[in-house]
Formats: structure tokens, sequence, C-alpha cells
């Protein structure tokens, strides 16, 4: 192959990469009337809790969809009782204090609030 070929074909994986990965991108959705120095700390907070989500949770709760990485809206009488860790038993058994600390399940709880909500029909 030439080096056109292989440019043209790297650059086509590229961009194909590109809007698949832009498809999936979950993002937060902070109340407008945030301060700036308290959205600041809920930001890190929430890339943690991201994390987190993904390292614990997303294996059963995340699904694709066309494409698009879905990540559930949760009520919030359902986010409460899941930092309880009483109200499904597989997350007694899964996530206990020693696999996700109190303050790690706080962190996947802020991002879980404040991710954008899908809009899935």
């Amino acid at each position: 192959m030439n080096k056109y070929t292989i440019s043209t074909v790297l650059f086509c994986t590229l961009s194909i990469m590109a809007c698949v990965s832009s498809k999936s991108k979950i993002t937060h959705d902070f109340p407008a009337a945030m301060a700036p120095d308290v959205r600041e700390g809920y930001v890190k907070q929430w890339e943690k809790g991201k994390i987190l989500y993904e390292l614990n949770c997303a294996k059963c709760h995340t699904t694709t969809l066309n494409g698009r990485t879905i990540v559930p809206d949760f009520t919030e009488s359902q986010l409460v009782g899941y930092t309880l860790r009483v109200t499904n038993q597989k997350h007694e058994a899964a996530l206990t204090d020693e696999s996700v600390s109190t303050e790690e399940l706080g962190l996947i709880m802020t991002f879980l609030t404040y991710k954008k909500k899908n809009n899935v029909k």
C-alpha cells in the first residue's frame, strides 16, 4: 500500500471512532443556579463517581442503544435506596462496604444524580 492509501484508511478509522465515542459520551447536568466554585467541586466528585460507576455498576446497569451508551435514569427515591444497600439483594452481596466504601458509593450517587438525563423514547 502506498502512503496515501494508509493515510486515508487511518483518517477514516479515526473519524469513525470519534463519531462512535461522541455518541456514547456521558455528560453532567448541574443546576444553572449552582455557584461556580461549588460546581467545580461537584464536577470533580462527578468524574470520580463516573469512574466508580463504570468499575462497579455498568456491567449490570448500562446498555447500548444505536451505538449510544445508556446509563439508566434513576429516581431520587431509587438513589436513596441504593445508598442504603438494602433495596436489592444482589447489591447487598456485591456492593459490600469492603468492595465499595460509603464514600465511593456517595460519589456514584453524585454521578447518577447529576448525569444528563437520557432522551430515549
